[in-house]
């Protein structure tokens, strides 16, 4: 309890509920069509690919230049795992980012029905990936064997080696792109600084 209610009273998971909230709403007060349930899952599914490229290419790779301060505080992230500042995901990046995907989602799909879809399908996915990271860096043990498998997955991320396992909250991505080897197939390479262990 003591973390769940740490992680629900932070600010940036709070911006992600109103996220939610607001366009839930904005969902509801549109004449309903079958296609909202399609664009509550394409953003989910976009959410998800999201996660892997963000992570791999912009907070370990070749377009970290495109976003310096984030990759920046990623470095400090895996200096500092279980440090809650550098845990989840910034809202000087979730502010523009969703004024953005809202804009974007608009003039694509010249619906708010649809634009809110993506909106809630993308913000209830960020909830379950801002979630499923602070749970493997907090003492908690998952409830679900899926949950407890994720968690040591992330953490192989941090203690073992940086270069691998990118997924946080599902694994395919690295299994179609190469990033999930053998752990006795790859060295340690972690940043982590010395007092931060591998919470199992």
């Amino acid at each position: 309890m003591p973390y769940g209610k740490e992680f629900l009273r932070d600010h940036r998971v709070l911006f992600l509920f109103l996220v939610l909230a607001a366009d839930i709403v904005v969902a509801l007060i549109q004449p309903y069509r079958p296609m909202l349930w399609l664009a509550i899952l394409a953003g989910i599914v976009l959410f998800y690919f999201i996660e892997y490229i963000t992570h791999r290419f912009v907070l370990h790779g070749i377009l970290r230049l495109i976003l310096p301060k984030a990759y920046e505080g990623h470095v400090v992230h895996h200096q500092l795992p279980t440090e809650l500042k550098y845990m989840l995901t910034p809202n000087v990046y979730n502010v523009p980012g969703y004024i953005v995907y809202w804009v974007i989602g608009y003039l694509g799909t010249r619906s708010a029905l649809l634009t809110a879809g993506l909106i809630v399908g993308t913000s209830l996915a960020q909830l379950y990936y801002e979630w499923t990271h602070f749970v493997s860096h907090r003492p908690i043990v998952p409830r679900s064997a899926w949950g407890r498998w994720m968690k040591k997955y992330h953490l192989l991320h941090h203690y073992k080696n940086e270069n691998y396992w990118f997924g946080v909250t599902n694994p395919s991505l690295d299994m179609v792109m190469g990033t999930n080897p053998k752990q006795d197939e790859v060295a340690t390479v972690s940043s982590a600084l010395k007092g931060e262990t591998w919470q199992r």
